[in-house]
Formats: C-alpha cells, structure tokens, sequence
C-alpha cells in the first residue's frame, strides 16, 4: 500500500507586540500584547507607541456626532455664532458703541474658549464613556484626554475657518502675523491638555463635578478680557493682576495676530474719538506665562493621572 506524505498542519502566525501595524485600524491597535511598564518614562514610551490609537478613537467619535447630521460642525459653531451675537447687542449697540469690529473681537475669543471648556469637561467624563475599553483592554489610558483635546482641537480649527469671512465682509484684511497662529494654538494645547488630566481623575471620582466645573469655567471667562480688551486697564496693578489669568494671553494673542486686539490713542483719529482703531502685532507677553504654566500643569497632570490609573477599573 502507498501511504501519502501527511499534510502539515496550516498555523497562523502572530504579529509580535514591537511590531507597528501595517493598517491602522481601531483592532490590530488593541489586540497587541502590552508590554510591560516600568516608571513614567516607559509609560511615555508606550504612549508614543500607541498614538494611533489618538486619532482612530477621534475619528469614531466625530463620525458617529455627525455622520447623521447634515449641518456638520456647523452645531458646534451655533453657540459662539450666538453668543457673540448677544454680546454684541448689549455692549456695541445697547451701549451705542461705534464699534463694529467688535463682534469678531469677542468671536475669537469664544472660540478659544470653547475649546478650552470642550476639553475640560469632555475629559472629565472620557474614563466612564470609554468604560468598556478601560475594564476590557489594555492600553495606556493617558491618551483619553488626548483625544478629547484632539476632538476639540479639530472643532477649533473650523471655527477658525469662518474668521476670514468676517474679516472680509467687515473690511479687516490679513496681516503677516497669522504666521503665529500655530504657536499660539500649540501653547493653548499643552494649557488644555495640562488642565484636563486631572479633571479627568475627579470627574471619575465625584459625578456632579462636571456640572460644578461648568460654571466655574463660565465665570472664569467673564473675568478673562474676552469681551473687553487688555489695553482698556489703565492701573498697572489691575493690568498686572488680569496679565496672570492664563485664558488673557490666549485672547489677547489671537486677537493681535488678526489685527483685532487693543486699539490705538484716540488722537491719531480726532474726528472719530469714539472708534477704537484696532492694530496687529506679534503675540501678547503674556503668552510666555501661559506657555510655562502649562508645561508645569501637563506634568503634574499626566504624572498623577498615571498614578491614579489603575485605580480606574474600581471606580467606574
């Protein structure tokens, strides 16, 4: 009798965990083996090896917020839109005020608030909205307030878009300063992500603390020169005082680099004393406060959400 060469059994072979994934998909990034961890700088190390995993849970999220939604982003542009509206009536024109430059001015900076205010409260609620993942899989959990900063960031950036439009219909052209923007929403990055880890840990911990912070922050910009300019202060102190609210850099640089910010002595213009004559510039002083206390803030912040992390799986 003639016997047939057996068949080899067919094995599948598994990628190893070191190895980067050809196609980035939300699967082969949690699928692989987690490495081991030791100390906050391996945790960094993982962090980076995983930074895919930021913009696949970003796309998800913003696709499932707007795939059924005609209108898009425009939702997140109505309440700035709004708001800037209503302050628009009740200081330029309840007030007579000859300003029309005025609504773009306060249009800015509720855009950078918002984005400010979307990543806070976001985070503090991105552990028990992604429960299933942190329970379930392994992967470094630092990267949640990551997303949810991304996610706004990408909110920001088409709320920027409608800028120029106003720009042109209210005769404001562009200026050589714009080459800053990227500068200034790099240090309001490193300011919101800094400000969301440990929200992110006391959101979990404390339910109600989101509707707290809410109108914490609220307050918070109406004692930020969002809907006043800087230069209004003449007391030194209280300019000085005002100069260390972390949000006043972030105003007043935006506003500068689009020509929107302060305005010059009523002398140049003795027919319109009235009409603030707003000017460009490079980004305000100030800026390099926020920029160092964000720094400081983002490394107190990722190291004690790290500490906290595995406690996460108890307290959901």
């Amino acid at each position: 009798m003639s016997s047939e060469p057996k068949k080899k059994p067919v094995t599948r072979l598994r990628a190893r965990a070191t190895e980067a994934p050809r196609a980035l998909d939300f699967d082969t990034l949690l699928v692989e083996n987690a490495r081991k961890i030791v100390g906050f700088r391996e945790y960094i190390k993982e962090m980076w090896h995983r930074r895919g995993l930021v913009r696949v849970l970003a796309g998800r999220q913003l696709k499932s917020q707007y795939e059924l939604n005609v209108v898009g982003f425009a939702w997140w542009l109505a309440e700035p839109l709004s708001l800037a509206a209503v302050y628009y009536v009740l200081v330029a024109v309840l007030t007579k005020r000859q300003d029309h430059i005025y609504i773009l001015v306060v249009l800015i900076s509720l855009l950078s608030f918002k984005w400010f205010q979307q990543s806070v409260i976001q985070s503090m609620n991105t552990v028990r909205g992604n429960a299933s993942l942190v329970t379930d899989i392994y992967f470094p959990r630092a990267l949640l307030p990551i997303t949810e900063t991304m996610i706004g960031l990408a909110h920001f950036g088409v709320g920027l878009c409608i800028v120029p439009i106003f720009m042109l219909f209210l005769g404001v052209g562009p200026t050589p300063n714009l080459i800053w923007l990227p500068l200034i929403v790099a240090v309001q990055l490193i300011f919101n992500l800094g400000a969301s880890y440990p929200m992110a840990v006391w959101g979990l911990r404390y339910r109600n603390l989101p509707n707290l912070m809410g109108n914490i922050i609220r307050l918070w910009f109406y004692l930020s020169p969002a809907l006043y300019e800087l230069t209004r202060f003449s007391n030194g102190t209280v300019k000085f005082i005002m100069e260390l609210n972390p949000l006043t850099g972030l105003f007043e640089s935006y506003r500068r680099i689009f020509r929107l910010a302060g305005f010059t002595p009523t002398k140049l213009c003795p027919k319109c004393p009235s009409i603030p004559h707003y000017y460009a510039g490079a980004p305000h002083p100030s800026l390099i406060w926020t920029f160092i206390l964000g720094c400081f803030m983002l490394l107190i912040g990722a190291w004690y959400f790290t500490r906290r992390e595995t406690q996460f799986g108890k307290e959901i």
